[in-house]
């Protein structure tokens, strides 16, 4: 990890507030989505000494397992819930802890899974010990699932992750190609952080403002 990346993460851990739990969206280009996920799972495990667990629903979990190591990030706090893959044919083999679901076409059902895991359904899970949950990219969901599912998805996930957990739950999403998915992940957020332009090096986290629900549409490629 480079030294910008890790001014990065050291002001991204500065703007999360680890002590509380819900959603915080961060408004980050797709092309970074990598690298968000990379500094903020270095930084909650590393810096902050939390554990917690990281769905994959765009990429088999081994690719973030093995950008991990390759950065020599430690992931003895980390479990993979890997939504696709099933569906991928990477299926190296990682060391590291992950538990499947076949989900990435029926998410109605995915955040109750996680909820009700208990000790023991993955090698090394407590779930006494859980303090944030993560998803890979959000908006990988979208092409498989109407908008409505999509934003009932976000809904329960975040309530039941809070309720259950208490989690801290960073959510990354691209306001300007994902417009309807950030207004709804906005609704829920405790806190934004933008992270474009000058704001890539000092984030901030700021208060949420202007929520409103939206319901009732299919996503269009669009923001």
């Amino acid at each position: 990890m480079n030294e910008r990346d890790k001014s990065l993460m050291l002001a991204l851990m500065a703007s999360l507030d680890s002590r509380s739990g819900g959603a915080v969206l961060i408004d980050a280009d797709s092309t970074q989505f990598v690298r968000m996920n990379l500094v903020l799972l270095k930084g909650l495990l590393e810096e902050k000494g939390l554990r917690g667990i990281f769905v994959t629903v765009d990429r088999p979990h081994q690719y973030m397992a093995h950008l991990l190591r390759m950065h020599q990030v430690s992931i003895e706090g980390l479990v993979f819930i890997d939504a696709i893959g099933r569906f991928s044919a990477d299926r190296k083999e990682t060391l590291a802890r992950a538990g499947y679901v076949d989900e990435p076409f029926h998410i109605d059902t995915l955040p109750d899974a996680i909820a009700s895991m208990q000790s023991g359904d993955i090698p090394g899970l407590d779930v006494n010990k859980i303090d944030f949950v993560m998803i890979d990219n959000l908006a990988a969901l979208l092409p498989f699932n109407s908008y409505a599912s999509v934003e009932a998805f976000v809904n329960n996930f975040i309530s039941l992750m809070t309720t259950r957990w208490n989690a801290l739950i960073p959510l990354v999403v691209d306001q300007e190609r994902y417009g309807l998915l950030y207004e709804t992940v906005l609704t829920h957020a405790r806190d934004t952080i933008p992270l474009r332009g000058p704001n890539m090096e000092r984030p901030v986290a700021i208060e949420t403002r202007g929520r409103r629900t939206i319901s009732g549409k299919r996503y269009d490629g669009g923001a």
